[in-house]
């Protein structure tokens, strides 16, 4: 069982998330998390914990860098449940929706896929690319509206990207 420590940033996980996983059976991989978002005008500082799991893909692609032998691995998905911790999400609904509408809440499963660069071993960097299940749920109900209005099917519009380090012990 290998264990490893990831930081990343971006990709709905927030400012910084550092994750503590193992991985199970050479392709799953399982990890614990916690991460910050700083206040921000729409809103303010909120706390992250989070749940992972990635299957890591078995297509290497070897090159070289700069000199240095990479190994690429294109093929990588997952699933994330991430909580946000915050006073204000949980006070009460928005004034302007009936009662019993919607209960703000901060539990978003994430779906997610990325393309991992292994220096060696035990050194790994990555990009992220993560949509959120309410954003793909409105996007297959308003699939015209995001076709229209964003680029790569739409896509551009509920997609968020983020990058990564991870080092495996």
């Amino acid at each position: 069982m290998e264990k490893f420590v990831e930081l990343q940033t971006g990709s709905l996980m927030g400012m910084a998330h550092i994750s503590f996983g193992l991985t199970l059976h050479k392709n799953h991989n399982f990890s614990i998390g916690i991460g910050f978002v700083p206040e921000l005008d729409s809103h303010e500082e909120m706390t992250l914990t989070s749940l992972k799991y990635r299957y890591e893909g078995d297509t290497r692609i070897e090159s070289e860098l700069f000199g240095t032998s990479i190994t690429i691995s294109p093929f990588n998905f997952g699933l994330a449940s991430l909580i946000g911790h915050q006073d204000e999400i949980y006070k009460k609904s928005p004034d302007y929706l009936p009662d019993g509408y919607y209960f703000p809440t901060a539990k978003r499963v994430i779906f997610n896929y990325q393309t991992v660069v292994s220096f060696n071993s035990d050194l790994q960097v990555y990009m992220d690319w993560s949509v959120l299940d309410v954003g793909l749920i409105n996007y297959v109900r308003n699939f015209e509206f995001y076709n229209d209005n964003y680029d790569a099917f739409g896509l551009e519009g509920i997609v968020s990207y983020g990058f990564g380090i991870r080092k495996r012990f």
